[in-house]
C-alpha cells in the first residue's frame, strides 16, 4: 500500500481526539506565476485523529494515511452517486417516459444516499481514519 504524508499542528486535544489543522493546495498555489493568476487555492481544513500519543496544542505532526482512502472518498462522494442518479433517470424515463419526473427523482435520489452517509458516519470515521506522529520523529 503506498503512503501518504501530510504536514500539520495540532489545533486541538480532546482526550483521544486530536484536531491537526493542515493547508490544502491546489496544484495552483505552488506554481512560480501564482502572484500573477487569481486561481490559486489554498484551503485550512482540520482533520480529526484518534491517539494515544501525548501532544500539545502548536507540536508540528505528520498525517499518514493510505492512498487507496482517496479512491475510497471519490467512490463514495462522486462516482456512485452519479451512478445513482443516471440509473434513477434511466429507469423512471424509460418507465414513464416523462423528462421532468425522471430528471426530479434523480436529484431526489441525493437526499436519501447522502442521509444514510451521513447516519453512518462512525463507519466512515473508521474507515477513513489517519494516524499522527511527531515531525521531529
Amino acid at each position: 500500500m503506498k503512503i501518504i504524508e501530510h504536514d500539520g499542528v495540532v489545533d486541538q486535544i480532546s482526550g483521544s481526539h486530536v484536531k491537526v489543522k493542515i493547508v490544502s493546495e491546489s496544484a495552483c498555489a505552488s506554481c512560480h506565476a501564482k502572484g500573477a493568476c487569481t486561481a490559486a487555492d489554498i484551503q485550512d481544513k482540520e482533520v480529526d485523529v484518534i491517539t494515544s500519543e501525548t501532544f500539545k496544542p502548536g507540536d508540528h505532526v505528520v498525517l499518514i494515511g493510505q492512498s487507496s482512502q482517496g479512491l475510497k472518498a471519490a467512490w463514495w462522494a462522486y462516482i456512485l452517486p452519479v451512478v445513482l442518479m443516471l440509473l434513477t433517470l434511466s429507469v423512471v424515463f424509460s418507465s414513464t417516459g416523462n423528462e421532468s419526473l425522471a430528471g426530479f427523482l434523480a436529484l431526489l435520489i441525493l437526499v436519501p444516499y447522502y442521509l444514510i452517509i451521513r447516519l453512518a458516519d462512525k463507519a466512515m470515521k473508521q474507515t477513513f481514519s489517519f494516524t499522527i506522529k511527531s515531525k521531529s520523529e
